[in-house]
C-alpha cells in the first residue's frame, strides 16, 4: 500500500510540474509585424524653376527598408487647388527614395508619399513653401487644405473617387 501511495504522489507531482512548464505565449511583436515608417525630407529653401530633391526615408523596426514594392510622390499646389501629379521615386540606398522635381511658381505645396512595402501601405503627407509667399496665399492654402480634409472624409463613405486637389 505504501508503494502504491508513493507512486501516486510521484505521478501527481510530475503532472503538476508539467503544468507549470507551459511555454510562455509568444510576444505580440512576433505575431504582428512592426509598422513601416516613412519620413518625408524636403530641402529647407526651394526656389521656383530650380530642381529640388524630395526624399522619403523608409524604415521598419529601426532598419532601412531596401525592398519597397512601390514609392510614389504625389505633389499638388495648395494655393491653386489643382489636381496632383504623381512621380515614381528612385531608391538611392539606405532606405532613401528620391525624386527630382521642379516647381513652376512660388507657392505653398503639399507632398504625400504612397509607399507599399512588406505587405503594408503608408501615406505620410507634408506641406511646405516654395520661394516667397503672401499672406493671402497662406490663407487660401489653409482653406484649400481644410476643404481637402472635408472632401476626403466624405469620400470615405464608400465613394473612392481619388484625390482632387
Amino acid at each position: 500500500m505504501k508503494k502504491w501511495m508513493i507512486g501516486t504522489v510521484a505521478c501527481l507531482g510530475m503532472m503538476l510540474s508539467a503544468c507549470g512548464e507551459e511555454s510562455e505565449p509568444q510576444s505580440q511583436e512576433s505575431e504582428t509585424p512592426q509598422v513601416v515608417e516613412a519620413e518625408i525630407v524636403i530641402p529647407e529653401d526651394i526656389e521656383a524653376e530650380e530642381a529640388a530633391k524630395l526624399q522619403v526615408e523608409v524604415s521598419q523596426g529601426g532598419e532601412a527598408v531596401e525592398d519597397a514594392h512601390e514609392v510614389i510622390f504625389e505633389i499638388w499646389n495648395d494655393v491653386e487647388g489643382e489636381e496632383s501629379e504623381q512621380h515614381e521615386a528612385e531608391h538611392i540606398g539606405e532606405g532613401v527614395y528620391e525624386i527630382d522635381y521642379t516647381f513652376d511658381e512660388d507657392s505653398i505645396y503639399s507632398v504625400q508619399t504612397h509607399i507599399t512595402a512588406r505587405d503594408m501601405h503608408v501615406m505620410p503627407k507634408k506641406q511646405f513653401t516654395v520661394g516667397e509667399v503672401t499672406e493671402e496665399q497662406m490663407k487660401t492654402a489653409e482653406e484649400n487644405a481644410e476643404n481637402q480634409k472635408s472632401n476626403h472624409m466624405e469620400s470615405e463613405d464608400g465613394d473612392d473617387s481619388g484625390h482632387d486637389h
